[in-house]
């Protein structure tokens, strides 16, 4: 049986992008933020399998990297936490996020913060413009990253030109038609 772990992909893999069903903010991040709009979602599936809904909601529309923004993810598929640091710190050297310290800091943050998933939950990153990012497992504020430089390069992973799945990217920020 083949693997669905690797880069079963914490963020992706080779896909089929779809509209996404709803995929929600955290009660304490809408309350806290208003006015946040949704910019895009999107399904991921991986050779047929659905792996999540994602979606981008942000305070500046269209989005940019210094917006205020929420990536929240609604999983399908079982994961195990060592899996997500794995794919994410490929993508992080991948696109050239961080230097090595950083992204290792990063990393070491996250262990401490990321469950497994299972079918059904929603993890969720909030991150403020020119400040920290929080995570939230479906409504429970797991914790946050406080370095400024994370929360862009994290969201990268989905919105950078050059991130892995370019359809991901433009559903997310609702490009239509590249």
């Amino acid at each position: 049986m083949i693997s669905i772990c690797k880069a079963c992909v914490l963020w992706g893999a080779l896909l089929t992008v779809c509209l996404g069903q709803e995929v929600s903010v955290p009660t304490p991040v809408r309350d806290a933020q208003p006015e946040l709009r949704r910019s895009g979602a999107t399904t991921l599936r991986w050779f047929g399998i659905k792996v999540y809904d994602i979606a981008l909601f942000a305070t500046g529309q269209p989005y940019t990297s210094n917006s205020t923004a929420v990536l929240s993810i609604r999983y399908d598929i079982s994961i195990k936490r060592h899996r997500l640091l794995e794919t994410t710190l490929q993508e992080w050297q991948r696109l050239g996020q961080g230097t090595v310290a950083e992204r290792n800091r990063w990393i070491t943050q996250l262990d401490q913060l990321w469950p497994d998933l299972k079918p059904g939950d929603r993890l969720t990153a909030c991150k403020h413009r020119n400040g920290p990012t929080q995570f939230y497992f479906d409504d429970r504020l797991l914790g946050e990253l406080t370095d400024p430089a994370f929360g862009p390069a994290f969201f990268a992973i989905w919105l950078d030109a050059n991130c892995r799945y370019p359809a991901v990217r433009n559903m997310l920020l609702g490009i239509k038609g590249k």
